[in-house]
């Protein structure tokens, strides 16, 4: 054993230890600081978040993944491991908005101290001041902390980002265990893009292990085993329920027009000092050392997934919802940055003492740097947060009381489940739980999102299965006045809602033969109805029979699911044989009818609408 020189004492034990309790002081200061930060915002649930609600509950009802018990089977949300999440709100008993916000928070806030061990793991090092940087620069944003308060999936996919990022950096040091996989399957639940961001693990995972030319084929073996069980089972639940590969938010988006490159461009203009400052880390943290450059690859990996998810895709939502999750991401690659400079600098002190001084001037250049750059980025994004609270996203509550009165009319009406067409869909779907929504915006409605931009199958859809009992034409359902043929069934009631003209407590022009006389038969008796109906070929009686029934029997004076399912086999049955015969129109109206009997089962609603698009061919262009 050598004895140490004069010239190159050992460090003192004290000051690494003074080091590692500052360093865990301000990381528990930075979680304490974002939790005043949510605190002042006062965030309040996002309507958008309220679906996700909505759809959690009905799954923990025992009605399946709808937005309400008796609407459709839609994949109207695109966060599936947070939708279930909230959804333990309803078997909790815990008040759903708060609960949301509460769980969005407490996941975000978690996130942070994990963000700060990317370095430590990497290098199995002590943590060092320097990884602070993560949790201060997320703490500090009112963007990050906006939008994990907002009950959406923020909170969870930062921790997720944060857990997939620590466990793939210890297992390629390590060259042992698989967890990453989990993590990584996780937040491909969580988000779509999540699938972007295994791209870019896996490209470190291949870059990493190609360098090192050490390939372990049993650790990749278990990573793909949790993606392949995981993601791969939630694609085949996803076909087997909805009947689609794609969640129906895509094809409802297709047309909107939202521009993803300003999207992106706003951002970086608000937070360019702290991305060039990110980049700059990044570039250091590569030429710094492997394990720095794991940690600042990785980070830029995922900066550049979930930047690429923002520019093509966009959003109409404020403050930059996509971008919120990668904000600590920037801390990351500023630490890992430093962590670069600080190895190389440990470097040269060992060549001898004419190279200690440089090297601490180049340390203290970087921490120079850092606050030039960082303090006028983080002073900017404070300043932000008195706007952010005063003008906050549309909140659920606000939607939730607008449909109190919906909720009312209907009752009125006597009517126990409404068919309700309108946008909006959260707020609603928590008041009208005993309704079925149309989703009249697409996210939520199969129908409408595969129809857009196709006037005369929209219209066909709305007046052929319903037509609902009241209309809201604002925002995004702008479009049903110009649909042809539907705005002539309606009378305006106020504001931009429209009620289905002859509605009344004892009459409704849906019910064939009139309101009194559509009710009276029994279970058995409309059971032989609705078969005669089928069998005479007289779908569009059996429609409207159906939808009067529906709307004002109770279940148990319903035909059984049983015997619903075999009058929709009846209906389709007789659908292909006219559809066969080129009778397209009473094949749509047989199969429409067989929708509906069968509970709007997802892979007759695909089949209805295949049919739909032939009959009605979309324009061109479309």
């Amino acid at each position: 054993m050598s004895l140490p020189t004069p010239s190159n004492p050992p460090l003192p034990r004290f000051k690494t230890d003074w080091e590692l309790a500052l360093t865990a002081g301000l990381v528990l200061a930075a979680v304490a600081a974002g939790a005043y930060h949510c605190g002042y915002l006062a965030t309040p649930v996002v309507d958008d978040a309220a679906i996700s609600i909505a759809y959690g509950h009905s799954f923990f009802e025992g009605a399946g993944l709808r937005v309400t018990p008796h609407s459709q089977p839609v994949e109207g949300f695109s966060n599936p491991l947070w939708t279930l999440l909230l959804g333990l709100s309803q078997p909790l008993g815990l008040a759903p908005d708060t609960y949301a916000h509460s769980l969005g928070i407490i996941l975000g806030l978690l996130a942070l101290p994990l963000f700060a061990l990317w370095g430590p793991v990497s290098a199995r090092r002590r943590p060092r001041l320097e990884d602070v940087a993560a949790p201060w620069v997320a703490a500090t944003s009112p963007i990050y902390m906006t939008w994990i308060s907002s009950g959406m999936e923020t909170g969870l996919q930062a921790l997720l980002l944060a857990t997939a990022g620590v466990l793939l950096l210890r297992e390629l040091r390590t060259g042992r265990g698989a967890s990453a996989g989990l993590a990584l399957a996780l937040l491909c639940l969580t988000r779509p893009e999540g699938l972007l961001y295994l791209l870019g693990a896996g490209l470190l995972w291949l870059t990493h292990r190609t360098l090192e030319r050490r390939w372990t084929g049993r650790q990749a073996l278990g990573i793909a085993c949790w993606l392949l069980v995981l993601v791969g089972g939630w694609y085949a639940v996803r076909w087997a329920y909805f009947a689609d590969l794609f969640p129906n938010t895509y094809y409802a988006k297709r047309f909107w027009k939202l521009d993803g490159s300003k999207y992106l461009k706003d951002y970086l203009h608000l937070s360019l000092p702290l991305v060039q400052l990110a980049l700059a880390g990044a570039a250091l943290g590569l030429m710094g050392g492997v394990a720095s450059a794991r940690s600042a690859a990785l980070g830029a990996l995922f900066l550049a997934a979930g930047g690429f998810f923002a520019w093509r895709s966009g959003d109409w939502m404020r403050e930059w919802r996509f971008i919120a999750p990668l904000v600590p991401l920037l801390g990351v690659c500023m630490a890992s940055g430093l962590s670069g400079v600080r190895a190389r600098a440990a470097a040269l002190t060992t060549r001898g003492e004419r190279w200690r001084w440089p090297a601490r001037i180049g340390v203290g250049a970087v921490g120079v740097a850092a606050l030039w750059l960082g303090l006028p980025a983080l002073r900017e994004a404070t300043l932000r947060a008195p706007r952010i609270k005063a003008s906050p996203e549309l909140p659920f509550q606000y939607v939730a009381s607008h449909y109190v009165g919906v909720k009312r009319l209907a009752a009125e009406l006597g009517q126990l489940r409404p068919l309700v067409a309108a946008p909006d869909l959260g707020g609603q779907a928590m008041v009208l739980r005993e309704a079925e929504l149309v989703d009249v915006a697409g996210l939520g409605d199969y129908a409408i999102a595969h129809h857009s931009g196709n006037p005369q199958a929209l219209s066909d859809y709305l007046l052929s299965e319903g037509p609902p009992f009241l209309l809201d034409s604002h925002g995004p359902s702008h479009y049903l006045a110009r649909l042809p043929g539907l705005m002539p069934n309606f009378r305006h009631i106020g504001g931009t809602e429209w009620q289905l003209i002859g509605l009344s407590a004892t009459e409704d022009p849906r019910c064939p033969g009139g309101k009194s006389a559509a009710l009276a038969p029994d279970r058995e008796a409309l059971t032989r109805l609705l078969e005669q109906d089928i069998r005479d070929g007289e779908a569009e009686r059996g429609l409207k029979r159906w939808r009067c029934v529906l709307t004002y029997k109770p279940s148990s004076e319903l035909p059984s699911p049983v015997e619903r399912e075999r009058l929709a086999d009846l209906a389709t049955e007789r659908g292909e044989a006219l559809e066969a015969d080129e009778q397209r129109m009473p094949a749509l109206r047989l199969y429409s009818l067989a929708t509906l009997l069968d509970e709007g089962n997802a892979h007759r609603r695909r089949r209805t609408e295949l049919l739909r698009a032939q009959v009605f061919p979309p324009p061109p262009g479309i």
